[in-house]
């Protein structure tokens, strides 16, 4: 079987031509191709408490305790192969825990960092302050003092890099996993998203580091928004959320005030509401301006002013065959395009339809519900409020459940729609899930706005919607997690309580919360303009 460690058509560079490199990152490249032997010697090895040192783990795979052992010594040979060969030419460091699984540390000399971090065209500040593309034969002028090979990339770019090169192992011809008979590869699939799906590699992660975090916390918890420590630890899309959401906070007073003094002083209703739009909208225009500018200025900061990305293959992608692409001339998987349309049109769309009409049904029989409650319970007692208001609030629930539902049956149907690259994939499910969680959120505040034509009605079910979501938003995000640390901190094996420090804080990290939905969120940040 042939395997290909970049068979997309994303960011990638070959760096197999002559260089030319100037004699200070000769000498440095020379110290490092040296460490990069000492590392390989070790690097292959079960677990040993003095190869701790011998290179920095970056990312994790563990696998299921039951995934068949032909199968871990393979995926793990071929994260380790030279990239001539089809690997990634990581270094790894493997841990058999007893009920855990198999714990695969991964990392790489700093070499093979810079070589994957021009390949996926990182910009970096070079001596003279410029933002540039980073090239690797030019590594003498990002070099600045204090910097060297070890720290030049930050740690997100290199979990990026791990992660773009670990996911960038596919296959190129259909044949069926090793050691499971059952599951088929197809062209240009990623390896390691199979087994990721099939629960044969059951968590995939990045390693955090300790010291990084500790010195970002205590800046973040006693000064202001320390983005650029942020960026450099999270990567640049976290770091605009959080930019986006300390600006947007700010933001928020003038209006806070303006609102506070109107409700204080105003006697006419009509007026005070007729001046408070004409202001929120005056604030609203001044807001994203301001905002523009200043997402504008983080990303030529941060080099992503510009920054235009080629189209990078999803790692579900199946293609039916192997093709050589008349662009980049490297062989890429191909799938006919009407089999995708048939599928979005015929089959997606439909279901999109139904989705929606349940959302309305599940709305107006909401409002009989709600219409029968009070002619039979509203008597003008406490109690009886109480009861009436019962049906709206259930049906704030039920709005947020079946967005849960909705987002899983979209993810469902995205999967299989085999969209080619990322960005389609992303396209399509942000469509999906705009469509349905804009009527089903908003279809009962139309209804009572234009239909019922109820003032006093649509102002509490706004408010009811509003207090249940963030309700439930709390939860998710502090309850939770915290239920469900304190559950597996009592359910903990005894294995992993007698292992060795590193694998002990390895396990802690694969039990924190993980929070998933990353880009759902991102939907509301409005981004730089890259024209």
């Amino acid at each position: 079987m042939c395997y290909s460690s970049n068979l997309d058509t994303s960011t990638n560079k070959t760096t197999k031509s002559k260089l030319r490199i100037s004699a200070p990152a000769r000498y440095l490249i020379r110290e490092m191709l040296r460490e990069r032997k000492k590392i390989s010697d070790v690097s292959l090895s079960d677990e040993k408490e003095n190869d701790d040192d011998a290179f920095k783990a970056l990312y994790i795979l563990i696998f299921s305790h039951k995934a068949a052992r032909e199968t871990i010594v393979w995926l793990t040979e071929l994260l380790t192969r030279s990239q001539r060969d089809g690997g990634a030419e990581l270094l790894i460091r493997i841990t058999n825990v007893e009920n855990e699984g198999v714990i695969v540390e991964i990392g790489a000399s700093p070499i093979r960092l810079l070589e994957a971090a021009e390949a996926l065209e990182i910009t970096k500040e070079d001596k003279n302050g410029n933002i540039r593309e980073f090239i690797f034969s030019s590594l003498d002028l990002f070099l600045k003092p204090g910097v060297s090979m070890d720290n030049l990339l930050s740690t997100s770019e290199k979990q990026r890099v791990i992660l773009e090169e670990i996911m960038g192992i596919r296959s190129m011809e259909k044949k069926k996993l090793i050691g499971y008979p059952d599951i088929m590869l197809y062209p240009g699939q990623s390896i390691i998203q199979v087994c990721k799906i099939n629960g044969i590699i059951t968590f995939m992660y990045p390693l955090h580091e300790p010291s990084e975090l500790e010195v970002l916390k205590q800046k973040w918890t006693f000064t202001r928004l320390p983005i650029g420590d942020v960026r450099n630890y999270f990567g640049e899309a976290v770091a605009f959320y959080f930019a986006f959401i300390y600006f947007y906070t700010w933001a928020l007073l003038p209006p806070a005030i303006v609102g506070a003094i109107q409700s204080v002083i105003s006697f006419d209703i009509s007026r005070s509401y007729v001046f408070f739009a004409i202001f929120k909208m005056i604030w609203l225009t001044l807001f994203l301006e301001c905002w523009k500018r200043k997402s504008n200025e983080l990303a030529y900061t941060w080099g992503t002013l510009r920054l235009v990305n080629l189209p990078k293959l999803h790692p579900t992608f199946r293609g039916m065959h192997m093709d050589i692409d008349p662009v980049t001339k490297r062989h890429v998987p191909v799938y006919p395009a009407y089999k995708r349309h048939f599928k979005v049109y015929c089959i997606s769309l439909p279901l999109i339809i139904l989705c929606l009409i349940f959302a309305i049904v599940v709305m107006l029989v909401y409002f009989q519900i709600e219409e029968m409650v009070i002619e039979e319970y509203d008597d003008g007692s406490f109690e009886s409020w109480i009861i009436t208001q019962l049906p709206g609030i259930i049906y704030a629930i039920l709005v947020i459940v079946m967005n849960v539902i909705y987002a899983y049956v979209a993810n469902i149907l995205t999967e299989w729609e085999n969209h080619r690259t990322q960005d389609s994939f992303d396209n399509h499910r942000i469509v999906k899930l705009l469509l349905f969680e804009f009527v089903n959120n908003f279809i009962a505040m139309g209804y009572i706005a234009f239909y019922q034509q109820d003032l006093n009605m649509l102002k509490w079910q706004i408010a009811v919607m509003m207090i249940v979501n963030q309700l439930f938003n709390q939860f998710q995000e502090a309850v939770l997690p915290f239920l469900l640390h304190k559950y597996r901190q009592k359910w903990k094996t005894e294995t992993a309580a007698n292992v060795s420090p590193r694998i002990k804080c390895i396990l802690e990290q694969r039990d924190m919360w993980s929070y998933e939905d990353l880009k759902s969120t991102l939907l509301s940040v409005p981004l730089p303009n890259k024209s």
